[in-house]
């Protein structure tokens, strides 16, 4: 059977940097806020629409 012989802790990092990796994020952030705002854009047209609707 084994037996464990001591006990031991530590911390591993690892440090990846990725050639154009902020610049993807920086864009994708800005994609993600691009469809944030169509959508709203989207939301607000749809409601106009209703109310044309509810008027006619």
């Amino acid at each position: 059977m084994d037996k464990t012989l001591g006990k031991s802790s530590g911390k591993i990092t690892i440090d990846v940097h990725l050639n154009g990796l902020d610049e993807q994020l920086t864009k994708a952030h800005e994609l993600v806020d691009t469809i944030k705002k169509a959508r709203s854009l989207a939301d607000d047209l749809a409601k106009g629409i209703n109310s044309i609707e509810l008027e006619l």
